[in-house]
């Protein structure tokens, strides 16, 4: 018999006075699913929408569908932010994870939305089961950037889907069958954007047996890395035992495996963990046989070449320019969101000297800008301390409430 042992737990971090991540322990309805919402929106808003993501699936049943509860998530955050000024814009990501299947096809279920992220452990690898939704993201599938860049990158914070964002949220699922042994992480961006894969490889690795020591080493790693914003984790270890034990604990403890039936099929959901199907190779097309052709043949032949690499190219240039406009189409699809949600962003820079804070995100789509000149404070770049030098220079993002302390402290 499998059963779960599991244990999690958040910090602000080094930088921020409040912690807007919220997390469920398998004290739900359904005691083997597990929690992690990051929430966005600066001084309290935040921690509301993620507080009432975890509210709602907490009361999901096993048998209840991770997609309804996810969409009426976002449906309370966008009436509570149209009710309470103090609460507009605010939004949370989500990455949810519950068990189930048969004792002979044991089956985990992942459902997320933004950049929150879960792992997977087996056999001392470790393998990412979620694709964040951010325009850094975007262009690592386009190809535009490698991951080594994207963990670099200056706006990798920038999601381009979360709840609260828009009327209609989808969330990403994936199913995975499971076996004794596996180890399963869910981790806000306070952890993956402090500490490299590698290194939670490494620190899941170094801590077998309980899921306590490798989820405070987490922690532990990320503060020490600088902890610039909330952090939170969970660990579950995928245990097998005869007796089944029944210990609980608000942080940690163990839960028998409850069974969740599998979804109904769907051809494009994504496939399970395990390999699939060798892919086989299509049979070569068969070799003509060879022909004595006359020299007018040879001539028409040759013709008939020329014609057809005239029109293959005239089609590849047709291809590269329907390329070119598919591509700005997906940009602009890809920064909708990130531009809608991006307008309740602010960000610093340097003009001929001096301090500019701008509204919105540091991009433009051809000719348009996502973002104003707010307001600049009188500050010259002589007179930035020197912790806040990296941050303008790279355009980090920060919510209104979060800038205004900045700029209390720039110059000091």
């Amino acid at each position: 018999m499998l059963y779960l042992d599991h244990f999690g737990l958040t910090d602000a971090g080094k930088v921020r006075r409040n912690n807007e991540d919220s997390l469920l322990l398998g004290d739900g309805a359904d005691e083997t699913l597990f929690v992690v919402a990051d929430g966005i929106g600066g001084f309290e808003a935040g921690e509301v929408a993620s507080s009432m993501t975890v509210d709602v699936l907490r009361a999901l049943e096993p048998d209840g569908s991770f997609g309804d509860a996810i969409k009426e998530a976002n449906r309370r955050i966008l009436a509570a932010a149209r009710g309470d000024d103090k609460l507009s814009g605010m939004g949370t990501t989500v990455v949810a994870l519950r068990f189930g299947g048969s004792s002979r096809e044991p089956r985990a279920e992942v459902s997320h939305v933004g950049d929150s992220r879960a792992y997977l452990l087996r056999n001392r690898e470790l393998s990412p089961l979620t694709e964040d939704h951010s325009l850094v993201a975007e262009l690592v599938r386009s190809g535009d950037l490698t991951r080594a860049q994207a963990a670099e990158h200056p706006q990798k914070n920038l999601i381009t889907r979360a709840l609260g964002a828009d009327a209609e949220v989808e969330a990403d699922n994936m199913i995975l069958p499971v076996e004794a042994g596996d180890r399963l992480l869910l981790c806000s961006d306070g952890l993956s954007d402090m500490i490299r894969e590698d290194r939670i490889r490494e620190i899941l690795r170094d801590h077998p047996g309980e899921p306590e020591p490798p989820a405070r080493g987490l922690v532990a790693a990320a503060l020490a890395a600088g902890g610039t914003d909330n952090v939170t984790v969970v660990v579950v270890d995928v245990k097998e035992q005869r007796q089944p034990r029944n210990v609980r604990d608000t942080a940690s403890g163990t839960r028998e495996m409850q069974a969740v039936p599998p979804p109904a099929t769907d051809p494009a959901a994504p496939p399970d963990l395990e390999t699939g199907p060798e892919q086989r190779a299509q049979g070569s097309p068969s070799v003509p046989r060879s022909e004595t052709r006359t020299p007018r043949r040879q001539r028409e032949t040759a013709a008939r070449r020329r014609r057809r690499k005239r029109l293959g190219e005239l089609f590849g240039a047709l291809a590269k320019a329907v390329r070119g406009v598919a591509i700005l189409l997906a940009v602009a699809v890809i920064l909708s969101p990130a531009y809608f949600w991006g307008s309740s962003r602010y960000y610093m820079g340097f003009d001929e000297g001096e301090v500019v804070l701008y509204q919105g995100i540091p991009y433009s789509v051809g000719s348009v800008d996502l973002h104003r000149e707010a307001e600049r404070p009188g500050v010259r770049e002589s007179e930035v301390a020197e912790p806040y030098q990296a941050p303008i220079e790279n355009h980090k993002l920060y919510t209104r409430g979060e800038v205004d302390r900045v700029l209390q402290d720039l110059g000091s």
